[in-house]
């Protein structure tokens, strides 16, 4: 079954965390507009950056990861 990053489910951890877009940006090497899109689900991160993205929370990646299909 596919997988996607859950933006919105990043950004509650993002905010948890006491963290800045601003600082995951620079944590993970990606501009601010970018880490904006992907809490969004404007854009999806290729695998190495929501790896990154993860670890900048202190979480696992499947934290982040939700399933494809919708409900009919």
């Amino acid at each position: 079954m596919p997988r996607t990053f859950n933006g919105p489910r990043f950004r509650d951890q993002r905010r948890l965390a006491g963290l800045s877009v601003h600082d995951v940006a620079a944590r993970v090497g990606r501009s601010c507009w970018s880490v904006y899109a992907y809490e969004r689900g404007q854009a999806t991160p290729p695998i190495p950056v929501a790896d990154a993205l993860a670890d900048s929370v202190g979480l696992p990646l499947e934290r982040f990861l939700a399933d494809d299909l919708k409900a009919a």
